[in-house]
Parts: structure tokens; sequence; C-alpha cells
């Protein structure tokens, strides 16, 4: 490696670093706060939280290195330009082409190690997040809902409670509609009530505490029975509520290309279902390549910005949003055109606006040598 590469590299390796952890630590914190809230309201142990965020890290870093890359492309060949370092390689003989290359190459190496990544570690790292979340789930069942919201998930009921309350997630004011029956619905009311668990996980009963159970003769709610009562139990079906059997199946995220490709092949009869495995992998891949076209859009946008700071991120952060935007029109499209061309046309429209980029470079550079 000549001195000119390790000298750009070390400078873009700094602004990549950095916007690397700003990117990472804005989408974790997008996740903090209901992390925080297992361990410090629904006495889920630390150790168990921090194994969640780091089956959660994979796909934040798939995410957030591109981010990364671009700005620090902005950043690293602004600062250059800026300080006119550019400008006396370009007296030296050196192009912005040349100074191109060891930047895109790093980027290069990324897109494929990111490749692998996205077809081994990330599917492993969100099956492992599933297990252990629903291993959670298994030992306090009241993780898996939400306050003041209608739960409906569960056969033959609908259930409402206002609060939790405690570390042993005691629940407050409870509403059980019974839908089941073929008869005028029966409503149950209680101020307390707990989720319990059988040995077996998959058994939840609905102990409910200072309550009452009306039951409406017909369904015009004439000849109502109140019953008060210190104590009632509901049973309920947790493997029902979290997806019945596809709590033990893959999902789309937690397979791998060649589990994705052969899903495709068998599933082709199924529009609906041939379409979301096409996604999923297509997207995979058409993402890993994203590192590579953000450097070579990147490095002639931070040449010609000639500034760092907030300038840079301003640039970074507006190329960033609307490669995602095209990425999720993708997710969207149902015309003829092939899934996997609509997923490349966000790193096409960066390879082509890099191109320009690269123009107007160098048609800057001409003029004003041609000025001086």
């Amino acid at each position: 490696m000549k001195t000119i590469d390790r000298y750009l590299l070390k400078e873009y390796m700094t602004p990549l670093a950095g916007g690397l952890a700003l990117f990472l630590f804005a989408l974790i914190m997008d996740r903090f706060f209901a992390l925080l809230d297992l361990i410090l309201n629904r006495g889920v142990s630390a150790l168990t939280v921090l194994a969640l965020l780091g089956c959660l890290l994979p796909s934040i870093l798939a995410l957030a290195l591109p981010m990364a890359m671009m700005m620090a492309a902005v950043l690293s060949f602004g600062r250059l330009a800026h300080d006119r370092e550019v400008l006396a390689f370009k007296s030296a003989g050196v192009g912005l082409p040349r100074l191109s290359a060891a930047p895109a190459a790093l980027g290069l190496v990324v897109a494929l190690a990111l490749l692998a990544f996205n077809g081994t570690v990330l599917p492993w790292a969100n099956g492992q997040y599933k297990q252990l979340f629903f291993s959670i789930i298994r030992q306090r069942a009241s993780v898996a809902f939400k306050e003041k919201r209608f739960i409906r998930e569960f056969d033959g009921y609908l259930l409402y409670f206002d609060r939790k309350e405690g570390r042993d997630d005691e629940l407050r004011e409870i509403a059980v509609i019974e839908t089941g029956s073929h008869g005028p619905p029966r409503v149950i009311t209680a101020r307390r009530g707990r989720l319990l668990l059988d040995p077996e996980g998959l058994k939840v009963t609905l102990a409910l505490a200072d309550g009452t159970a009306e039951q409406p003769g017909d369904r015009a709610g004439q000849q109502l029975t109140r019953i008060e009562f210190a104590s009632y139990e509901v049973a309920l079906n947790l493997q029902e509520a979290l997806g019945g059997s596809r709590v033990f199946q893959k999902g789309l995220s937690e397979m791998g290309y060649p589990e994705l490709a052969k899903k495709i092949k068998e599933t082709l009869n199924v529009p609906d279902h041939v379409r979301a495995y096409r996604i999923e992998l297509h997207q995979r891949i058409a993402l890993a390549f994203a590192p590579l076209f953000v450097i070579l859009l990147g490095v002639p946008l931070g040449s010609l910005a000639r500034r760092g700071g907030g300038v840079g991120i301003a640039i970074s952060m507006g190329v960033v949003c609307v490669y995602y935007l095209l990425l999720t029109l993708a997710q969207t499209y149902r015309g003829s055109w092939p899934m996997w061309a609509m997923f490349w046309i966000p790193n096409a429209v960066l390879g082509v606006a890099g191109l320009l980029a690269y123009w107007a470079a160098l048609w800057e550079a001409r003029w004003s040598g041609s000025g001086r």
C-alpha cells in the first residue's frame, strides 16, 4: 500500500469511527427505553437485557454502517478540500479518481463482508433474539402485552388493562370479554390481577381479584346476572397469542440465503408468500453493497462541498434519507419489474449521482485551472 493510500485511509477512519458510534447510538436509543423498562419495572436481569441488546446489534450495524461510511467520505474529503490538500494532490498530478481508489477499495471489502454477514450472522442473531425474548415472555407473560390497548390475540377473549404496577407486573383495572360462546358475551371486570404460567410455559392463567362478572340473558342485555367475586381465573393460551406454532418456526429475518432461495422455489404459486421471500433476499443483498456506492458518491461530494462539520453531516443525512426512501418504495412495489431490479435502483441512483458528482468536480478543477 502506498503512502498516499495509507494517509487517505487514516483520514477516512477517524470520521468513520465517529459516525458509526453516532448512528449506532441513535438506532440503539430507539430500543433503549423499552429494554431499560424490562430491568427497572419488569424484573428482568441486566445480563438478559444485555444479551437481547447483543442480538439486536447485528441488525442495527447493517443499517448504521452505510450511513457512517457516507458521512465519513463527505467529512474526510470535505476537510481535505477545505485545507486545499486536494488541490495540492492535483498539482502533483494525483487526480480525484486516484484519491478515491483507497476508500473505494475499502468500500468493496466492507460490501463483500456485509454480504456474508447479512446471510449468516444477521439471521442467526435475529433467531437468538426471538428465542431469548420468548423465554422472557414464558417466565413473565405480561411483558408481551401493552397497557391501555385491547388484546385480541387470545382466542375467545378480548382483554384490556389500564396499567402494570410493581416488579411482579400486577395488572390494574382489567376488563375481559368472553367472545367464544354462541350466547351473549360475558363481561368480567376486576380491580387487579396477575398472569401466571404453568410449568410448560405455554398456558397462562389470568388470576383476577376484587371484581364482577356480568352475564346478559340475551343479546339485548335483558335479565342481566351480576356476580361479585374475590378471585376468578381465566385460562388463556400463550402460544396462540404469540402466533401459534409460528413461534417455533423461522421467520423471514431468521433465514439465510439458501433457505430464502428454497422458500422462493416452494412458494412460486403463492404470490404474497413468494413476494415476501424475494423482498427479504434482494433487500439484504442490495443493502450489502450500499457502502461501496455511498463512498463513490461521498468522495466527490465532499471535495465539492469543501466543508466538514454540520454541512457534511447535513449532506450525508440527506443522501441517506433519499436512499432509504427509495428502498421503502421498492418494498411496496407491485408492478411488473423484477424484484431484484427494484432493490438495486437505490444503489444505481447513488452510482449515477456519484458519476455526476465526479464530472462536476473534474469540470470545476478544469474551470479553476483555466481561470488562473
